[in-house]
C-alpha cells in the first residue's frame, strides 16, 4: 500500500512541488522497512532506490549524500547475494557520481577505493573504470576528459536520464571551478558531449 502511495505522489510531482517529492520519499521509505519486515528484499530494494532516485533528482535543493548512502548501502548489500553481486556495481557507480554532483571528489576518491577494497573485481569493471574517469576528470577539472569519458560510456551502456542529470551537475561544476565556460551555451545548458 504505501508503495502505491509513494507511485501516486510520485506521478504527481511537477516542477514547483517539493511537498509531493517528500511525501513520496516518505512513502517509498515506509514501503521499504514493512517489505524489509517480510524479507521481500527485491520489493525493498526497489523502493530504497526510488528514495535514492527522488533524493538525488526530484529535491530541491537534492540530498545527494543521502542518495549516496542508499546507494553504498544497496552496493554492499548485494555483495551477499550470488545472485544479486552483478548489481552491485551499478549501486557502487551511482555512489560515486551523487558524491560527484554534490561537489566532493575527495569523498568520490574514497568511495572508490573503499568499493574496490569490498568488490575485487569492481576496479576493472566498466562502471568503476567510468567512475575513477569521472573521479580524475573533476579533480583536474577536465571538461574536454569527462565529455569523453561519458561518450564512451555511453556507447556501450547508455545512460539513463537520472545518470544523465547527475552528469550534467557534475560537468556544471567542473565549468564553475575550473573557469571552463566555452561549454556553457546562452541559456545555461551544458553539453555532457
Amino acid at each position: 500500500m504505501s508503495k502505491e502511495i509513494g507511485e501516486i505522489f510520485e506521478n504527481e510531482i511537477s516542477e514547483t512541488q517539493n511537498e509531493n517529492v517528500t511525501l513520496a520519499i516518505e512513502s517509498y521509505e515506509q514501503a521499504a522497512e514493512l517489505f524489509g519486515m517480510e524479507d521481500s528484499k527485491s520489493q525493498a530494494s526497489q523502493c530504497l532506490a526510488k528514495v535514492a532516485e527522488l533524493c538525488s533528482a526530484a529535491l530541491e535543493p537534492p540530498e545527494l549524500l543521502r542518495a549516496a548512502q542508499i546507494y553504498d548501502e544497496m552496493g554492499t548489500n548485494c555483495l551477499d547475494s550470488n545472485l544479486l553481486k552483478y548489481n552491485a556495481k551499478s549501486y557502487f557507480l551511482q555512489c560515486v557520481m551523487c558524491h560527484l554532483a554534490n561537489g566532493d571528489a575527495i569523498a568520490s576518491a574514497q568511495a572508490l577505493q573503499k568499493f574496490n577494497n569490498m568488490d575485487f573485481t569492481f576496479q576493472e569493471s566498466r562502471e568503476g573504470k567510468f567512475g575513477a574517469q569521472l573521479v580524475e576528470c573533476v579533480e583536474n577539472f577536465d571538461s574536454d576528459g569527462f565529455a569523453t569519458s561519458c561518450f564512451e560510456y555511453d556507447r556501450i551502456s547508455k545512460l539513463d536520464p537520472w545518470k544523465t542529470s547527475i552528469l550534467v551537475k557534475v560537468k556544471r561544476s567542473i565549468a564553475d571551478e575550473g573557469g571552463i565556460g566555452e561549454n556553457v551555451e546562452d541559456d545555461g545548458d551544458i553539453d555532457l558531449t
